[in-house]
């Protein structure tokens, strides 16, 4: 492997993990699964009360964690209206990568959990 091969190689690894890391401390944030799952149930996109409703978080909190998600790319809001305060909450493509990580998260926190 060439010089300047091995330094792409290391400067492209370094990126990744960090991107990685960013990801991992997003996700690990309160209730930032309860809003990915709220978001997943919903067909196209959903507004804020629809969110904060299904995935029982506060407002505080939820207007957080999707500012949050958008600043990592995984959500975009949609303006619907542009008189009154009327927004939609989308996920991007990139949901599709991450799906199969995030059940396999969720297969993981269930396994062994028996509820009576």
């Amino acid at each position: 492997m060439g010089e300047s091969t091995l330094a792409e190689w290391e400067t492209k690894n370094e990126l990744a993990s960090q991107r990685i890391q960013e990801l991992l401390r997003v996700l690990s944030k309160s209730r930032m699964l309860h809003v990915l799952y709220a978001l997943g149930t919903g067909k196209g996109g959903l507004r804020f009360s629809e969110i904060k409703k299904s995935s029982l978080t506060d407002s505080t909190t939820l207007a957080r964690r999707l500012s949050e998600l958008e600043e990592i790319g995984i959500v975009v809001r949609n303006d619907l209206s542009t008189t009154q305060l009327n927004v939609e909450y989308h996920f991007t493509d990139l949901i599709e990568m991450l799906k199969p990580i995030l059940d396999g998260l969720l297969h993981y926190g269930l396994d062994g959990i028996n509820v009576q």
